[in-house]
């Protein structure tokens, strides 16, 4: 029976997978593999589809302020049976192999390029292919339900519960680059347990993001927050902004439409958006030339777009890019062709 820590000598056969230098177990026991797993999630059935499959379990994981960042597979199919999850969600993003999962009736069958976010009351059943290896984040159900409280302004009515598919498209692809960046910054320290203020902020941007761009049972309710907690000139501005973003747009213009003074429409986008009405345009610009980049047509470039949309200056826009996305334009161009 395999059974390594991190620590152990010797070759390891499932070594080369993100986060190895936080290995919590290696194991070709069922049993220890149903324990160890638990110990991280919940009590759970496992069994091999086939009866004579041996398991080459792995879990590599850390802790951090908010949740547990984990990368695990099991080296065979296996079918998993945890019911209700009860006290967490779980993010799960595969970067290998496949998983039919089945949450409170809703099957979505998993892969690099659709992951799944598990709600703490629906019935779960999954099944996972033999070489499938996920990103896991396991978040606490107590501090996300208290995080959209506070954004509502008032306690629950009832579980916060997500859709169950994650496309890795859009903002879902987001998700993706989110947790492999969180990787890569843990696997740059120096102990299982970071405290770092990059990772922090990393973790916090998954969480924000999770809530407002994952459709859940609240999700109306926060778009009318955002919709009534700004004054009718910020509003109309912004939709000004994103109907006419291809277009050349000055301050004055912007006055004009918000029908109040500029001192007044700067106040407000300062006041209810933390930023100007120009920063506005510009990261909606930003936002368009990254949805162009990540469907590009065949003879798109990086440097056409970013002069479509207004920025001439492409060093200043790529490390602006950068800062927003983590990634290049020419980075994201790629990942997209």
């Amino acid at each position: 029976m395999l059974n390594k820590s991190a620590a152990d000598q010797g070759p390891d056969p499932v070594a080369g997978n993100p986060l190895d230098k936080c290995r919590v177990f290696g194991s070709s026991d069922v049993d220890e593999t149903r324990a160890q797993v638990a110990r991280l999630y919940c009590d759970h059935r496992l069994n091999p589809v086939s009866p004579n499959a041996r398991l080459q379990a792995w879990q590599n994981a850390v802790t951090l302020k908010q949740s547990c960042l984990a990368t695990m597979g099991y080296g065979a199919e296996v079918q998993i049976d945890p019911g209700k999850l009860k006290d967490f969600y779980l993010l799960m993003l595969p970067y290998a192999g496949e998983a039919m999962v089945d949450a409170g009736g809703r099957m979505v069958q998993a892969s690099s390029t659709l992951g799944t976010l598990l709600s703490p009351d629906d019935l779960v059943t999954m099944r996972w292919s033999p070489d499938c290896a996920k990103y896991m984040v396991r978040i606490d159900r107590a501090a996300l339900e208290q995080h959209v409280a506070s954004l509502l302004g008032h306690p629950l009515r009832r579980p916060l519960n997500f859709r169950l598919a994650i496309p890795r498209e859009g903002l879902g692809a987001e998700w993706w680059r989110l947790a492999e960046l969180l990787v890569g910054l843990v696997e740059c320290q120096d102990r299982a347990h970071p405290q770092n203020l990059a990772i922090d902020q990393l973790e916090q941007a998954l969480l924000f993001s999770l809530i407002e761009g994952q459709e859940h049972n609240y999700s109306d309710a926060l778009r009318d927050r955002d919709r009534s907690i700004a004054p009718k000139h910020v509003r109309l501005v912004e939709h000004y902004i994103e109907e006419h973003a291809a277009d050349p747009i000055t301050i004055e213009q912007l006055v004009a439409v918000s029908g109040v003074s500029g001192r007044a429409l700067f106040d407000g986008f300062k006041r209810f958006r933390n930023t100007s009405p120009m920063a506005h345009l510009r990261a909606c610009r930003m936002r368009r030339v990254r949805e162009a980049l990540l469907k590009p047509t065949p003879d798109v470039t990086v440097s056409r777009l970013a002069q479509d949309w207004g920025f001439y200056e492409l060093g200043r826009f790529a490390g602006q890019y950068r800062k927003l996305y983590g990634e290049t334009p020419s980075e994201t161009l790629r990942r997209a062709r």
